[in-house]
């Protein structure tokens, strides 16, 4: 089976073969929505996939601030470097994943690692070393949402196997992390405050995001109905390189 022939239509014919004029639009938005990357077909095994994986999921709940760092004394309890968000989820982790998984054709694929390597202007992408983390199904049931935070990784890219029927946004604010080389408090302030409202990204079944999340602050808002299912592709630049074990317990209740 051919990479090809688990794509869309438009990513099949075109996109693959021009991934370099598309870093300028990355990095000028912060953000990269390619529709329908999968065909029906593929989109439909996957989320029976996903349903029958389910019952393995590790569920959890983890606290912490926007900047995902420990606590600084030197801040008070309110102040938007210290301020407690919460994220609430299910999760698979990649061992779990059947080994003739598209989500690992997907992964796997030279051509794909070098469409996303093009766009993200770096020169390779390496899996995870831990065998954990390279690609993880997310759940997102109802009352389940992820709070606003920086990511520590320079990039993310997500695949949207099944929206919720309500909530479940997407919400950024593009490239404001910093001003002047120093932390941007103020504004987090206000984003925290819900005094100004970020970029609301409404995907469907399909779709593909890759986003630098380091610089841009975002969120996905609670699920009122339905359930969100997510997958996320972990790359790294560099060979060699393991999810924290501290991470690894939080999100799939394991080290290895």
């Amino acid at each position: 089976m051919s990479i090809n022939s688990i794509l869309g239509d438009e990513i099949g014919k075109n996109l693959l073969s021009n991934g370099d004029t598309l870093i300028e639009e990355l990095e000028k938005e912060g953000i990269l929505i390619f529709k329908s990357f999968l065909n029906s077909k593929s989109i439909l095994d996957l989320q029976n996939e996903a349903k029958e994986l389910k019952p393995l999921a590790f569920s959890s709940s983890s606290e912490y601030n926007v900047y995902v760092s420990e606590y600084d004394k030197s801040f008070s309890d309110n102040s938007p470097r210290n301020r407690i968000m919460k994220t609430t989820k299910k999760c698979i982790s990649c061992d779990l994943i059947p080994k003739d998984s598209l989500l690992k054709k997907i992964y796997n694929s030279q051509k794909l690692k070098k469409f996303f390597s093009g766009i993200l202007n770096v020169e390779k992408l390496f899996p995870y070393e831990d065998s954990l983390s390279s690609i993880n199904i997310n759940y997102y049931d109802k009352g389940d949402a992820l709070g606003w935070h920086f990511d520590n990784s320079d990039f993310t890219i997500t695949l949207l196997i099944k929206n919720c029927v309500e909530g479940g946004i997407y919400e950024f604010f593009n490239n404001m992390r910093y001003i002047d080389g120093k932390e941007d408090y103020s504004t987090v302030e206000k984003i925290l405050d819900k005094k100004i409202e970020g970029k609301k990204i409404k995907s469907d079944d399909g779709d593909l995001m890759i986003f630098k999340g380091n610089k841009s602050i975002h969120q996905v808002t609670e699920v009122i109905k339905g359930e969100r299912i997510l997958v996320t592709f972990n790359y790294n630049v560099t060979k060699g390189v393991s999810l924290s074990e501290q991470s690894r317990k939080t999100f799939f209740g394991r080290i290895t």
